[in-house]
């Protein structure tokens, strides 16, 4: 070997890594890269997912990978439903093939590290939630229970688990409108203060005509499906049930415990409903809209609940009213909001101006899903 062929060998120091694209709670740093010391065939990296999250989730479409466990325990969710969970720990290896949906819990009390070597310098990450979910979806899966986690997706104080008890004895539980948070998060609000909120409402389109002609029996099944189906969707993008009305729901988003993407965790909850109600033999209509509202303990004497009162809330309750079967309507804010959500997935979105009802003339977009079907009246 000529002298003039030795090639440098290159140490790259913690702070000299790069910062990749992320899935949700999860993030990616590349190590070994083209970028930091222009490697050509190989790529290694870190992925962090911090305690009682998980990631969204994914599937990567250029590349294979192949995965080291160096700190922290959870599990593994693959399969095209999401059905097959693989506990991991400390020493496993695992390995992603190209266009194989998975998404990872951290279950532990500190986060948990992967080492990454895969073979392509970039990724590409698709989100695995709607279009690209199996075609065909029985209904016990994983979708119609929410993934429960160890601990708050907030706060990540364990709520679940053998170490749950301790939690208990300082009065922590699941929070009720949300079984992935914690109600101490609900008291993060002391009585009730003004806060920029996310609201959606989702409604069973064609549901009062139905009752005049349909059995109290198969009513109750249309509902309990529509219920079953939405709420783990719900609680998995951060969001709070704070009503449930007849045929339909009502969902805070940003209350009690804040996030900075609450107009695009409604968004991508609703795009998410839209497609797991696809085979339904009903249609949903669903309107978000985001603004500044009154939040908190709202209530006379003993009959006290957590919720949102003010124009958000009632203008969303309008813009339902006005989704067809399979459309999302979104208010000014949240569609402002959204819209790098709307130009990235590529949706078929239509701004207008249309009459709200007490409200007067109002732009807003109306998103057509693929689940989209002749609205009833």
């Amino acid at each position: 070997m000529n002298e003039g062929d030795v090639r440098e060998i290159a140490v790259v120091k913690r702070d000299q890594v790069t910062q990749g694209e992320s899935s949700g709670a999860m993030t990616r740093q590349g190590a070994i890269s083209a970028d930091t010391v222009g490697s050509e065939g190989i790529f290694m990296g870190l992925s962090r997912l911090p305690p009682g999250m998980r990631s969204t989730s994914h599937y990567h479409t250029n590349c294979e990978s192949s995965l080291y466990v160096s700190s922290g325990q959870g599990r593994f969710l693959s399969g095209a439903r999401l059905d097959r969970t693989s506990p991991i720990e400390p020493g496993d290896f695992i390995f992603v093939p190209p266009n194989a949906p998975h998404a990872v819990a951290n279950d532990g009390d500190v986060d948990l590290v992967f080492i990454v070597a895969r073979s392509a310098q970039r990724e590409l990450v698709e989100e695995y939630d709607q279009e690209h979910q199996a075609t065909e979806k029985p209904r016990d899966t994983p979708f119609s229970s929410p993934l429960l986690l160890d601990r708050c997706k907030t706060c990540h104080v364990v709520i679940r688990g053998p170490l749950a008890g301790l939690s208990r004895l300082r009065g922590i539980r699941p929070y009720g409108k949300n079984p992935q948070l914690c109600n101490r998060c609900e008291k993060r609000i002391h009585g009730a203060e003004d806060r920029v909120v996310t609201v959606l409402f989702a409604d069973i389109r064609g549901y009062t005509e139905r009752t005049a002609h349909t059995a109290n029996e198969a009513l109750l099944r249309t509902l309990r499906r529509f219920f079953n189906e939405a709420s783990p969707i719900v609680y998995d993008h951060y969001g709070v049930v704070d009503q449930f009305l007849g045929d339909g729901m009502v969902v805070l988003f940003n209350v009690p415990a804040p996030r900075t993407t609450h107009s695009e965790d409604a968004m991508k909850a609703a795009l998410a409903i839209q497609e797991r109600l696809r085979d339904a033999p009903f249609g949903v209509g669903i309107g978000i809209e985001t603004g500044m509202a009154l939040a908190g303990h709202i209530g006379v004497g003993q009959a006290v609940d957590f919720t949102c009162v003010g124009e958000p809330v009632n203008l969303a309750a309008r813009l339902q009213a006005i989704a067809g079967p399979g459309e999302i309507v979104l208010g000014p804010t949240a569609a402002r909001k959204c819209a790098e959500l709307i130009e990235i997935r590529a949706l078929t979105a239509a701004p207008e101006v249309t009459e709200v009802k007490g409200l007067g003339p109002m732009h807003v977009v109306r998103i057509t899903t693929p689940t989209a079907r002749p609205r009833v009246a």
